[in-house]
């Protein structure tokens, strides 16, 4: 694809560029802003929670179901001058005195501007594992840095593989206890449809939706492949085939409505699970950074990593820098696409700034496009999803491969931007060890 190959389209680009140069900053501090009353209103919250407990120890309300009362009548006398539900605002007071209380560190970020409510909401709910004072400051010390560079998204899966470090309960515990709320369910929603929800263990989950999205895919790529007949018989978007494929599998345990190709009843999930070989010969894991991981997502039980790896049909063996983290070679005991492996295991998802779509749902991408020279090899070699490979390819963006596999990305107005690999996220960088060997 070229870029930006017509002169007007260019001269445009530059002018709109320059008017958002202008937007932005302001935009900045309307954010950073609202950070700051956000910050301000759960003071107030916990002030009125204060108030609430005062009451309860003026009275003399010792009982559960006594000191429940004044809780929901604070809460309902705030929703009424919100106009909201007063169980969303129950939830607003319970945040808010473990933000006031418990992390104070990421209140102040907050204050400041430095992150969002999201983000403080994504490092109060992981770190409410952790029961001792002194090590959710330890936890918030080393979560905070990332916070402040990078979304939300892509903070909850480091903040909860952090904060399993420090938790009172093992993951294995807790997890089985989460087991036992296995469900589906059913929500009537409006214009005569419906909402099928699943809740399982985290691995078969997200293998079931790869399989259903391969699938889709399937049919997709047989439609493009009868030509202009197929796409006109046949005009459903990627999710709504998702939709008719897993209802099939579901009703029927095969896709009937959907045509798919030669093959079909072999494709499998695919999930990405990064295993401490150690993990697999014993039960404890003396490092906080070496938890089982299900790619994307977050920490998994032992006993579903150990299955996963007795099933799988080859072992990917990943070297990384012992102090850095980063991702150094990619073998297997089963050769294939050496590179394409080594890439998935450092990138995890797309490097988009801000973006957390998983590398199954991405494209490698040239970071110094193929057709102008550039190398076919890991330090030229990204994961980007569909819609920022058309961002990277037909806009003003710009980006360049550091050492480490850091992408620099330059945006229209100038700002520079750096998105770095996931398993590097808590270290410092090595220059010493940054290439793949090949």
């Amino acid at each position: 694809m070229q870029e930006l190959p017509d002169p007007i389209a260019e001269d445009a680009a530059a002018r709109a560029a320059g008017r958002l140069a202008e937007v932005l900053p302001d935009l900045i501090d309307v954010r950073e802003e609202i950070a700051r009353l956000q910050a301000r209103e759960a003071r107030l919250l916990a002030v009125a929670d204060e108030i609430v407990d005062d009451w309860v120890t003026d009275a003399g309300w010792r009982h559960r179901s006594e000191a429940e009362l004044p809780h929901r009548v604070a809460a309902a006398e705030i929703a009424a001058v919100w106009r909201v539900s007063d169980r969303t605002v129950q939830r607003q007071l319970d945040d808010a005195r473990s933000l006031v209380h418990d992390f104070p560190a990421t209140l102040a970020s907050l204050e400041t501007g430095r992150i969002s409510l999201a983000h403080a909401r994504v490092i109060l709910a992981s770190g409410s594992l952790i029961a001792r004072p002194e090590l959710r400051a330890e936890y918030e010390e080393s979560v905070l840095p990332y916070a402040e560079a990078e979304s939300a998204t892509r903070l909850a899966p480091l903040a909860r593989r952090r904060a399993e470090w420090y938790a009172e309960t093992t993951f294995e515990e807790r997890h089985r206890a989460a087991r036992l709320h296995r469900r589906v369910s059913v929500t009537d929603l409006d214009d005569g449809m419906a909402e099928f929800l699943a809740v399982g263990p985290a691995p078969i989950i997200h293998a079931a939706f790869d399989r259903v999205t391969q699938l889709a895919h399937g049919v997709q790529e047989a439609r493009d492949t009868a030509g202009d007949e197929g796409a006109a018989a046949d005009t459903r978007t990627l999710d709504e085939l998702r939709a008719d494929v897993f209802a099939d599998l579901i009703l029927t345990a095969d896709p009937l409505s959907v045509p798919l190709p030669t093959g079909a009843a072999a494709v499998q999930g695919r999930v990405q699970v990064t295993v401490p070989v150690l993990a697999l010969i014993g039960d404890d894991i003396a490092d906080p950074f070496e938890a089982t991981m299900l790619d994307g997502h977050g920490p998994v039980d032992l006993a579903t990593a150990r299955a996963l790896a007795a099933s799988a049909p080859g072992w990917d063996r990943i070297l990384t820098h012992p102090v850095t983290g980063a991702v150094l070679a990619v073998d297997r005991y089963r050769p294939s696409e050496e590179m394409r492996r080594h890439l998935k295991v450092r990138d995890q998802h797309c490097r988009f700034p801000g973006c957390r779509l998983p590398v199954t749902a991405c494209d490698i991408d040239h970071t110094h496009d193929r057709a102008r020279g550039g190398a076919t090899d890991a330090a030229n070699l990204a994961h980007l999803c569909r819609r920022h490979h058309t961002v990277k390819h037909n806009s003003a963006w710009r980006v360049r491969q550091r050492p480490g596999g850091v992408l620099e990305w330059t945006s229209p107005t100038g700002r520079v931007y750096d998105d770095r690999p996931v398993s590097t996220v808590t270290f410092v960088t090595d220059p010493e060890f940054d290439l793949a060997p090949f």
